[in-house]
């Protein structure tokens, strides 16, 4: 694994990570078990935020399943064989292509072998889907934590605010999706231009204006 694609995996717990903890802080704080001076905040040590950053990883890692569940409502069931499907449909004029969805690892470990940093990339677009995923989780239970808020106090404010951070939600677990579904493509057109034969395809055309005015004047 390169530098950048470990950076962004990091991220891709750390960031929703946050999330989970403020989303479990402001649901004990609505419950009125603990309370929180915010202010103090702004004295937090560097050591500190370490520890909270690890322990947002931790977090994150632990709710990853739960988030998955989440991220499998939105998603149709053989979601990696219908991109190929359609991949395979695009390209039917021009290959024949046998692998199939549950492939995916294998190829990935072959563009590894040709290029890290290309396959680094194709990666990036699944840490990414990954922090999506997270993140529209932790959204959901802050909006959980909002309609409580709502059932406490009776203000339709909190209905409203509930609401939309529920839209934020699924507007963002949709994103996750699309990151995956490049994922899958990555790996997909990769393959496929490693067996491109560039000599075929791509031709200078000064050459071949000169074969032509050649072959005239033999004739």
């Amino acid at each position: 694994m390169n530098i950048k694609l470990g950076t962004y995996e990091i991220f891709s717990r750390i960031v929703p990570g946050s999330l989970y903890i403020f989303a479990v802080v402001q649901l004990l704080m609505v419950l009125e078990v603990i309370d929180i001076n915010w202010h103090i905040m702004n004295d937090v040590s560097i050591v500190s935020s370490i520890g909270v950053f690890i322990a947002a990883y931790i977090v994150s890692e632990a709710l990853d399943r739960l988030a998955l569940v989440w991220f499998r409502i939105f998603r149709k069931r053989g979601f990696s064989a219908q991109v190929l499907v359609d991949f395979k449909i695009r390209h039917q004029d021009k290959w024949k292509i046998d692998f199939e969805d549950n492939d995916l690892h294998t190829l990935l470990a072959y563009i590894r072998t040709k290029d890290l940093e290309l396959s680094g990339e194709i990666e990036r677009h699944n840490a990414i889907s990954i922090m999506l995923r997270n993140v529209s989780f932790g959204l959901l239970l802050i909006a959980f934590n909002v309609v409580i808020m709502f059932m406490l106090h009776r203000d339709s404010l909190y209905l409203i605010a509930g609401f939309v951070v529920l839209i934020f939600s699924i507007v963002i677990i949709r994103e996750a999706i699309k990151f995956r579904q490049w994922f899958y493509s990555g790996i997909f057109e990769t393959i496929i231009a490693y067996r491109l034969d560039l000599e075929k395809i791509v031709k200078p055309i000064r050459n071949i204006a000169r074969q032509k005015s050649s072959k005239k004047g033999y004739e």
